[in-house]
């Protein structure tokens, strides 16, 4: 990453943001911010917590024992909705998605500027306090880790744009 940019240089993405999109940037988010990890963790025991609970009751109220098998299976469950849920909330977004429809997104020494169908932001470096890289997408972090902007590679047209993308990143925000 020996490249520098220049005030001069922006990156533009041209896509259009998809379910799954979404889902692979609130993962990567699961995986930079410490708070979200340990909420997912917490949610799984939980839920294997309740699961146990219920079979204590039924098997305190005599409907029969709760085998080995059962215990398994509802632990297995249990942790299985919690790892949907991230999935779940990307699926309930795309009727939003399917709205803006195409996007262009430009990144330039100023900040990240979003146009869409019938609507247009911008947003200061100074809001986003990480990035996260993952092999298809890169995934900008509000300064409260709570927002995440998706940036899909394949919406880069130009051969170098990845390189580009990364130093002018690497310039204004910080990895995760």
């Amino acid at each position: 990453m020996s490249e520098s940019v220049t005030a001069a240089e922006s990156v533009v993405l041209e896509f259009e943001l998809t379910v799954a999109d979404l889902r692979a940037g609130m993962r990567a988010r699961a995986r930079a911010v410490r708070k979200v990890r340990v909420l997912n963790w917490v949610l799984g025991a939980a839920l294997v917590m309740m699961a146990w609970g219920l079979g204590l009751h039924i098997s305190r109220d005599g409907v029969g024992g709760v085998s080995p098998r059962e215990w398994a299976l509802a632990a297995f469950l249990a942790l299985f909705f919690a790892q949907q849920v991230l999935g779940l909330q990307a699926y309930y977004a795309r009727g939003r998605l399917r709205q803006h429809g195409p996007r262009r997104v430009t990144l330039d020494a100023q900040g990240v500027t979003c146009t869409g169908a019938g609507s247009s932001s911008t947003q200061a470096w100074s809001q986003f306090g990480c990035h996260v890289e993952r092999g298809d997408l890169f995934v900008l972090l509000s300064a409260d880790r709570r927002c995440l902007t998706v940036l899909p590679k394949r919406g880069l047209a130009a051969p170098g744009a990845a390189d580009r993308l990364r130093a002018l990143l690497a310039t204004h925000v910080p990895r995760a």
